[in-house]
This record gives structure tokens, C-alpha cells and sequence, in this order.
């Protein structure tokens, strides 16, 4: 049977990806078709996933990564630390301070995230936690146990940090019950990627008494909705456990320039933009350059099969092109990002960027649009900043889009940028070391977490009798 190359850089049998495609064309055909489609949304939601997975297995399969024995290593869960520590600032700690924190704790997805990053930061910090895992059940992978052995149902604290948006807000109170959190004072921990905050949110802010965001974008956003107390911090950001694959075990060729584009589907793949980044790489190299490479690492695309067909065929008229397509634990990704010899982001919103600045922690340059939360931690000095045009956001694109806003960057500044990381010596590494120093002082997990905890000593102490610090660095 006739072999040809297929898109992301592997050898396929031509059938199965014709058949692979026909399935994701048909799946996007059914989508399309308002009747079918309004009789599919009544369907439960692991049906819906079972059916996406069927659709797309053929395609799904050849857009994994290749497996080594080096694959089946992982590392141990973080030992128990006692909660009666000194943090490195010398604050100490009494019987009344201590925090609940609610989140979805083993979710492979950026909230999830989120919550066991600034977790850890206090965790390290020796500061009292009870750690309550939502159980909602999404559309994401739940396989993350790095915080299994701090999870109970017990929440002993007057102070409650909620990482659960406004959308999920009334389920997850459902799941954990109102009466844990009526005694006590509430943070909702809040992401968002657009200026607007949507109306259908608001209603939640009578629930909480304390907004924390991780950025200014994400604060400017919500000052315009609400006067309630609002704190800044940014995500912290510790050593990582690397798995220690190489890119060989990625798949990678081991002489080419490796530039690194990671996304989730579920994360809408027009915000994430990876088609511009797909362009701009063969803008700037043309076929004939054989020592580059680009690696688009998204998950969850089964879940997406239109956006997913949509993805594969962008990168199917370039071999350099490497698309693949799972969820991989978080030491796998620290070691893809190790592996990687720049990061691309041309997206056209941000509440944070959490890719970027994990990234940029390892001295990896990055070239990214130059709005929304990621320009928190980078500047000229520390990146490729791209330029960009504010345009509307279309129907469909995102959620509550209405009225709504983001960047579109300019394409052919961000090729010119990718080529000169390549042919321009020492650029490279030049902006890759001050990145690493940038982000180890703006978003150290010690300082900031000591900052989180000098805030929550203030509401112990002052039940909010005490304006709160608009940023970390005012504390």
C-alpha cells in the first residue's frame, strides 16, 4: 500500500488519513447543521466526548508523539510538608492564618494550572492550606496528581481562594456546598482574555468579596465592572521537574532550529492563533532551508474536529511542519519547552501567558504579539514583541464576543523576527539570558507568595478594614 508523507512530519498510510479526514469532514458537516447540532447539545456530555473521540481516532493517532522507553519515566509526587514554617521573608505563623483553597486540582488545563502554581508558591512557603478538588466534570484530561497527597474535604480556614470562574461558579458552590464558604471571606481567583467582561459573569461578583487576577489586562477588565477589592499578583513561577526526554523522544531533529507553538483547543483555537504563526514560519523560511523546524504541541483536539481538520491542513504543504496533538504530563512539557530553541505566540488575546513565561524562565527567546496580559513580563529588552492591529472579534471565535475586541499581529514582522533568531548570531541567546533573568525576579514563586500571604494576613488580622495593594510590587 502507497505511503507519502503526511503533514506533521511522519510517514502515514494514505488511506487512513484520507479516511481520518473524511470522518473530521463529516463530524464538521453534522456541526454545521443547526437541527442536528441542537439535538447533539441535549446529548450527556461524555457521549459527546465518546463521539468525538470515534470521529477523530484515525487523525488522533498519527498526531501523537513517538514513544521511547524514556517516556515511562516520571517523577515522585511532592513529599508532605509541615504547614507550621517560617516563609523566606521570616513571616511568622499562628494558629489563625491558613487558607481553603478550591480548584480543580488534578484538571490538565490553565485554571487547573494556575491554582497548583500559586499552591506550590504557599506550600514552600510553609503556610497553612486545606486543599479541597472540584469534581465537575469538563471536557479536559483529570490525570494531574502532583497535589493528591494535600487533597481532603476538609476546610478549616476563614479564608477561602476559589479558582473556578463566573461561568462554573453556581455548579461548583453546588459540588461544594454553600454553607463551607458562608462563614468565611471569599478571593475568587478570575482569568479572562478580552477587555469586556461578559454581563452574564456579574451576578457572580455578589457571591465573593475579593477579585484576584493574575495580570493588569485581566484587572483593567474587571475595575470597570465592579469597586470591589482587586489584587494582582502574577502566576509564580519554581523549578519544574523535567522529564529528562530529548528530542529525539520528541521526535525532533536534532541539527534544526526548533521554534515551539503550544495551545488547547478548548482554549479556542482563534484566540491561540497558531495559523499565524504556521504562516509566518514559512514566510520566513523558505522549503529549500532544511535547518529549521516548527512544532505545533496542541491537545484536545478530538474534542474540536473541524478546528482540528482546519489545523492539519494549514501545516500539510510544509514537512518541517510538526503538528502533534495530546495531553502530556507537565514534566513532558517542561522538557518539550527545554528541547525547543524559541517560543512562538502570535495570539490575538492573553489574560496571562503562561506558556510564554515558563518559556522565557529557561532562557528561551520569545516572539509574541505585543497586547493584552503577557506584556506584564515582557518587554524589548527580553523578547520579539510583535506588533499588532486591534479588530473585532467575530461571531464564533470566542465566547461573548459581542462588542468585543483583540489583536490581530502583523504577520510578516513576525516571520522577520523568527528569521533573524535564526541567521543573526548571538541574538538569540542574548535575549533568551536577559528572559531568564526577567522572569526570575518579576515572577519568583518565594516573592510572590509571601506577598499572597502578607494579603491574607491582612484579612486574618483587619477583616479588609485595609485597602488592598493593587500589585504585588506595592506590598
Amino acid at each position: 500500500m502507497r505511503e507519502t508523507p503526511a503533514c506533521f512530519g511522519v510517514v502515514v498510510n494514505r488511506s487512513a488519513s484520507e479516511r481520518g479526514s473524511a470522518l473530521l469532514g463529516l463530524a464538521a458537516w453534522i456541526r454545521r447543521q443547526g437541527w442536528l447540532r441542537r439535538i447533539y447539545q441535549h446529548f450527556p456530555q461524555s457521549l459527546r466526548n465518546r463521539v468525538s473521540l470515534v470521529l477523530a481516532a484515525p487523525a488522533r493517532k498519527r498526531v501523537r508523539f513517538p514513544r521511547t522507553p524514556a517516556w515511562d519515566w516520571a517523577p515522585s509526587k511532592p513529599v508532605t510538608r509541615p504547614t507550621n514554617l517560617r516563609s523566606s521573608s521570616g513571616l511568622a505563623f499562628d494558629g489563625s492564618a491558613g487558607v481553603n483553597i478550591f480548584a480543580y486540582f488534578r484538571g490538565q488545563f490553565g485554571l487547573g494550572e494556575s491554582a497548583r502554581l500559586y499552591t506550590r508558591a504557599l506550600i514552600d512557603a510553609g503556610y497553612p492550606v486545606a486543599l479541597f478538588d472540584i469534581g465537575l466534570q469538563l471536557p479536559h484530561g483529570f490525570d494531574d496528581g502532583s497535589l493528591d497527597d494535600y487533597l481532603s474535604s476538609e476546610t478549616p480556614y476563614d479564608i477561602h481562594l476559589l479558582f473556578v470562574n463566573p461561568d462554573y461558579l453556581e455548579d461548583s458552590l453546588h459540588e461544594i456546598g454553600r454553607a463551607k464558604l458562608a462563614r468565611g471571606y471569599v478571593i475568587a481567583c478570575w482569568f479572562w482574555e478580552l477587555e469586556i467582561i461578559p454581563p452574564e459573569w456579574l451576578p457572580a461578583l455578589d457571591i465573593v468579596d475579593e477579585i484576584m487576577v493574575s495580570s493588569s489586562f485581566v484587572e483593567a477588565a474587571f475595575r470597570r465592572v465592579t469597586d470591589k477589592p482587586i489584587l494582582r499578583i502574577p502566576l509564580p513561577l519554581g523549578d519544574e521537574p523535567d522529564s529528562g526526554l530529548s528530542r529525539t523522544d520528541f521526535g525532533l531533529r536534532s541539527n534544526a532550529f526548533i521554534f515551539l507553538v503550544t495551545f488547547d483547543f478548548n482554549s479556542w483555537l482563534d484566540r491561540k492563533n497558531p495559523f499565524a504563526a504556521i504562516e509566518a514560519f514559512m514566510r520566513a523560511f523558505p522549503l529549500e532551508r532544511d535547518d529549521v523546524q516548527l512544532l505545533v504541541k496542541s491537545s484536545n483536539g478530538y474534542r474540536h474536529p473541524e478546528p482540528f481538520l482546519r489545523l492539519l491542513n494549514a501545516a500539510s504543504n510544509d514537512s518541517r511542519i510538526v503538528v502533534r496533538d495530546e495531553v502530556i504530563g507537565r514534566h513532558h512539557i517542561q522538557a518539550m519547552q527545554r528541547c525547543a530553541d524559541a517560543y512562538v505566540s502570535l495570539h490575538r488575546a492573553e489574560g496571562f501567558g503562561l506558556g510564554l513565561a515558563e518559556s522565557m524562565r529557561l532562557g528561551k527567546p520569545v516572539v509574541a504579539t505585543a497586547w493584552s496580559g503577557n506584556v506584564d513580563f515582557m518587554d524589548e529588552r527580553n523578547s520579539l514583541l510583535v506588533d499588532y492591529e486591534l479588530v473585532p472579534v467575530e461571531t464564533g471565535q470566542y465566547s461573548h464576543s459581542q462588542g468585543q475586541r483583540w489583536a490581530e499581529a502583523n504577520i510578516e514582522q513576525a516571520a522577520t523576527c523568527m528569521r533573524r533568531l535564526v541567521d543573526e548570531p548571538g541574538l538569540a541567546e542574548r535575549i533568551g539570558n536577559q528572559a531568564r533573568k526577567d522572569i526570575h525576579e518579576k515572577l519568583s514563586a518565594r516573592a510572590i507568595a509571601d506577598c499572597l500571604i502578607g494579603r491574607l494576613r491582612l484579612i486574618h488580622g483587619d477583616r479588609i478594614t485595609i485597602e488592598p495593594p493593587t500589585s504585588f510590587l506595592d506590598m
